[in-house]
């Protein structure tokens, strides 16, 4: 059983385990893994997710101002042979930075309503963007934000909108189609800048005498799945890409350029169309370029647009791009198998040296009675270094449990995990992965702050983002994470 431990004071979830070994526990779709081509039915929702300003974001920020609303998007399937239900799913995309412990209270939520399909099979991911509401369980739970909205009260408002929306997404499932095609657009840079001395910095300075090089790869991949009601109408689209919404910044409140794609699609196939907005690995990944910064912004300016509104630019062109062609492929009769898994990946360990350098800068931090930001900085370092030592030495902390959707839905495999996971990792996976086109979701339904995953060169040049104080899993798990969704996909697609 997975259970849930306070550590620090930052929900932290772990299995007591007595060897580093991964462990899988299989729950499989109602018919195994089994492929059979089947009708498929298809129900969307959308809901707003925003309260009203002000309200607690990300940081220390309290929000006054709405740019654009904050939403909730919802695609239901459900797999039919005449009257036999073969499989389910829903998947949820939510305008929300990262979504810890928020998927366990949204279930316990819809058990209520009786939603009429297997909860969980119920998958939630958060498109990463800085912008939106505070949900994290964490210190920050402690803040009073004054006449702000609390991170503790916004969530029992999420879990309405949301429940309505997917209440909503399930009733009016129907018999409709699926196609699914590839396309491109330059939306996601790597923003690990690395040094002569082979130190590396998120988001350093590139006009550097020091500077060397960019340390990983890009992927400008853009997985499209369109979704068509009985009559071949676009009802709803999937989009994944290897880009998180951090497109904008500052006090306000914002879906980012996911906004500008939704509003952008549905002026030219209808307002009722449901867009998804998904993020494909991309823990080392910033839609924010690490050099030419005049040169795009210049060209932004010539546009008319700002950074945002580029970027959903160029989504929508990939769209456009992809959607025309496989409208001539559509899909009724497909299989649709969903195999949800709880994995137990090797936790990345403390080493003495952490722990030492840890404490020292807690001791420090404690005599400085910080507050604010730093004040999160002191609770991280003890609840997710010190006290993890500590649990280490206990033989407590050994693997780090998961949560794991892997679908075929025709020809595509759809993998999840909950963490921001180096690029690296989602290339060996598709690489791989048996099926033809592979959609990989990350930042979906963890239990508890699942953090970054980084590659060896990663931890060894260092830097925010490679460091253990936001690694729950290194790059030993991030293998491990990489061979079990192969397997999984593998599964699935037997010949």
């Amino acid at each position: 059983m997975i259970t849930i431990h306070s550590v620090g004071r930052l929900l932290v979830p772990y299995r007591l385990a007595t060897s580093g070994m991964v462990a899988l526990t299989f729950t499989l779709g109602a018919f195994g893994s089994t492929a059979t081509s089947a009708e498929l039915w298809i129900g969307t929702a959308s809901a707003d997710i925003t309260p009203e300003p002000p309200v607690a974001q990300e940081g220390v920020n309290v929000a006054t101002t709405i740019r654009n609303r904050c939403t909730a998007n919802v695609l239901a399937l459900e797999s039919r042979h005449a009257d036999q239900v073969l499989d389910q799913a829903v998947l949820v995309s939510c305008d929300l930075c990262i979504l810890p412990g928020v998927q366990e209270g949204f279930r316990e939520h819809l058990a209520g309503r009786r939603p009429g399909f297997d909860l969980n099979k119920l998958s939630l991911a958060a498109t990463h963007t800085h912008t939106s509401m505070m949900v994290l369980k964490s210190p920050y739970n402690d803040k009073d934000y004054g006449n702000a909205v609390q991170p503790k009260d916004y969530l029992p408002f999420l879990y309405q909108r949301m429940g309505d929306a997917v209440m909503n997404a399930w009733t009016n499932r129907a018999v409709g189609a699926v196609a699914w095609g590839l396309g491109h657009a330059v939306t996601g840079h790597n923003r690990r800048v690395v040094y002569s001395d082979g130190t590396a910095k998120m988001h350093g300075n590139t006009n550097d005498p020091k500077f060397s090089h960019i340390e990983g790869y890009e992927d400008h991949a853009v997985d499209v799945l369109c979704f068509y009601d009985a009559q071949r109408r676009l009802k709803a689209t999937a989009i994944t890409m290897a880009c998180t919404a951090q497109a904008m910044g500052g006090p306000v409140i914002s879906a980012d350029f996911w906004h500008d794609v939704r509003e952008s699609l549905r002026r030219r196939h209808g307002e009722d169309l449901c867009v998804l907005g998904f993020v494909a690995p991309a823990g080392d990944q910033t839609p924010r370029a690490q050099f030419r910064n005049d040169a795009e912004s210049r060209m932004e300016r010539l546009r008319g647009l700002d950074h945002a509104q580029e970027i959903g630019r160029r989504v929508v062109e990939a769209f456009e791009d992809v959607a025309p062609l496989i409208a001539k492929d559509i899909r009724t009769d497909v299989p649709l198998v969903h195999l949800v898994r709880q994995v137990d990946l090797p936790a990345r360990i403390v080493t003495p040296a952490e722990y030492e350098a840890a404490k020292k800068t807690c001791e420090e931090m404690d005599a400085k009675k910080v507050r604010g930001l730093n004040e999160w900085y002191w609770r991280g370092y003890q609840g997710l270094i010190v006290d993890r030592y500590l649990a280490q030495q206990k033989g407590e902390w050994k693997t780090f449990p998961i949560e794991m959707h892997v679908l075929r839905l025709g020809d595509v495999a759809i993998a999840t995990n909950p963490f921001e996971l180096f690029l690296d990792y989602g290339v060996q996976i598709q690489a791989r992965s048996a099926a033809p086109q592979t959609i990989l979701i990350e930042l979906a339904s963890p239990a508890g702050y699942a953090g970054y995953v980084p590659t060896p060169r990663a931890v060894q040049a260092g830097g925010y983002s490679a460091e253990v104080l936001v690694n729950m899993v290194g790059p030993e798990g991030g293998q491990a994470l990489v061979d079990r969704t192969v397997e999984a996909i593998s599964e699935l697609f037997k010949k």
